[in-house]
């Protein structure tokens, strides 16, 4: 972004045109969407649109760092909310469990989560969001569970988290047996990685 809203009336400006852009990435391609599209559907002026951001690909990211702040964030409420199982492999299902809603539930978190690609087009490579992610994931898990295993933490936290995003996306493209296939050895694999560093050595 150019730069952070200050007054409610920018963030609301910024929040309409992310939740147009996330709208439009349901229903269209990348290449089809256009910063006029995005503010015509947000219902604001093209002006205040290159206030905040330089083009619709920074939208874009900004985008998907918001996805990942909502997903951490209801991750959180789920580690401090008692809910949460006493066992690590169940309470990665658990977080595992609120990835898979938001695919749903969230207008365009299915098409770009924590990815740095969008249909072929590289975001910042400044900010790494897998990166991002398996760092709190690490933090949480091992406050909670320890770390008796021999396993790099942060590593294997980001291998775990790059490994079944692209599980997910493959598990999003089929249907029936062959989508629940999938998704099953999404499981096997993260537990086996996490198995590392959170079960003894």
């Amino acid at each position: 972004m150019r730069r952070q809203p200050v007054q409610q009336r920018g963030a609301a400006t910024v929040t309409a045109i992310l939740d147009a852009c996330s709208t439009l990435l349901n229903e269209q391609d990348y290449d089809d969407i256009t910063t006029a599209r995005i503010v015509e559907l947000a219902g604001v002026p093209i002006g205040s649109f290159y206030q905040y951001f330089p083009d619709k690909r920074s939208v874009v990211h900004a985008l998907a760092l918001r996805g990942m702040e909502e997903y951490l964030a209801e991750v959180d409420v789920l580690f401090d909310g008692g809910t949460l199982s006493d066992d690590w492999r169940e309470a990665m299902g658990q977080v595992v469990g609120v990835y898979m809603r938001m695919l749903v539930d969230v207008p365009g978190f299915g098409r770009i989560r924590f990815s740095d690609l969008l249909d072929g087009h590289r975001l910042d490579s400044s900010v790494d969001q897998y990166e991002l992610m398996a760092e709190r994931l690490a933090e949480l898990f091992v406050d909670r569970f320890g770390a008796p295993g021999d396993g790099p933490v942060r590593l294997t936290f980001r291998m775990a988290a790059q490994t079944a995003d692209s599980l997910f996306t493959l598990a999003s493209q089929l249907s029936g047996e062959d989508r629940f296939h999938v998704l099953r050895k999404a499981d096997e694999v993260i537990s086996t990685m996490l198995a590392e560093v959170l079960d003894p050595s």
